[in-house]
């Protein structure tokens, strides 16, 4: 089946896990934007300049949690200890070939520490519209259970689908 006849629709809905609770209260999650350090190239023979990507390394990792209310749970957040969260999702993919509609399920796996919270505003009727900021050492996307990357800043791990980019740096660092 070509994979051009496949679209993914929507995220059905999700659960936000914070050390393997359930954790009610999160109304949308802004998750990290994976951005690789660059080094800028340019000179003799180069017609121009050139952001080459640092194999492996990448900028902070930032992930917000949206709440509708200030509540314990983003206050709680702000203790300086990590936290894993895990983020499961039900994804909808439709198969355009034939009709079909399967359900797809999505994983994503967190290490943060609180980075701050913006507590929101007090309006009578209205939501608070708190946000936690968390900055993230780890990251691990899975669907239907293949691991499709996964970035860990402290013990020098980067794997894209399967292909470990930090391989042969490891082994020329003697890790």
């Amino acid at each position: 089946m070509a994979n051009s006849m496949i679209q993914t629709i929507s995220l059905i809905n999700f659960e936000c896990y914070v050390d393997g609770n359930r954790y009610i209260g999160s109304a949308s999650v802004d998750l990290p934007e994976i951005s690789y350090l660059t080094s800028e190239t340019s000179g003799a023979g180069i017609a121009g300049k050139i952001d080459t990507p640092i194999l492996g390394h990448t900028e902070n990792l930032e992930v917000t949690l949206h709440w509708r209310t200030i509540f314990a749970n983003p206050i709680q957040l702000l203790d300086n200890d990590g936290v894993m969260l895990t983020l499961r999702g039900a994804m909808q993919e439709y198969d355009a070939s034939n009709g079909k509609q399967k359900v797809l399920a999505v994983k994503i796996t967190l290490r943060a520490m609180a980075a701050g919270m913006t507590l929101g505003k007090l309006e009578p009727g209205e939501q608070t519209d708190t946000e936690s900021k968390l900055n993230c050492d780890y990251i691990k996307i899975e669907i239907d259970g293949v691991r499709y990357f996964e970035h860990d800043t402290f013990n020098f791990v980067h794997y894209v689908k399967s292909r470990d980019l930090l391989k042969e740096v490891k082994t020329a660092l003697g890790l």
